[in-house]
């Protein structure tokens, strides 16, 4: 059985309660890790999805990931106008989350403007990223045990 929308829409009544409570769950830890700021987290989430995009870390695992250098070449571009462009967040708006960043060490502004997350942001985020890795075995355990049931 393939593992698609049409499967997961036919199965929705026994998939969507786990999903949505591991992910309230998920959220809450989110929440309390970003100082209750959601769009701190989504404007960091953006600069990482950038700084570690496919390609960058594929292959490493989580251990390997957290031990590792940020990489010396320069990630995909991002500055504050695309990331507010991009996550419809206002630009000022998004200027005191890369100064809120920035001041807590979870972001580095290179030379050229563009906009990294840093290995301290991996450090300090540890249980943010535990508790996504928690959400997603948790919602593969139910879509696999409904698959094969």
């Amino acid at each position: 059985m393939t593992f698609d929308e049409q499967t997961l829409s036919a199965h929705f009544g026994r998939i969507w309660p786990v999903h949505n409570d591991a992910f309230c769950e998920l959220l809450v830890l989110l929440r309390r890790q970003f100082g209750g700021d959601l769009d701190r987290m989504l404007v960091l989430a953006i600069i990482g999805s950038r700084t570690l995009s496919r390609g960058r870390i594929e292959g490493l695992s989580y251990e390997d990931f957290t031990a590792m250098d940020r990489p010396d070449d320069e990630p995909a571009p991002i500055n504050l106008q695309s990331i507010a462009d991009y996550s419809g967040i206002p630009r000022e708006t998004v200027r005191r989350k890369l100064r809120d960043l920035e001041q807590l060490g979870w972001i580095i502004r290179r030379d050229n403007g563009f906009l990294i997350a840093s290995s301290k942001a991996t450090k300090d985020l540890a249980p943010a990223t535990e508790a996504t890795l928690h959400y997603l075995a948790t919602v593969v355990a139910v879509c696999t045990n409904t698959l094969s049931d």
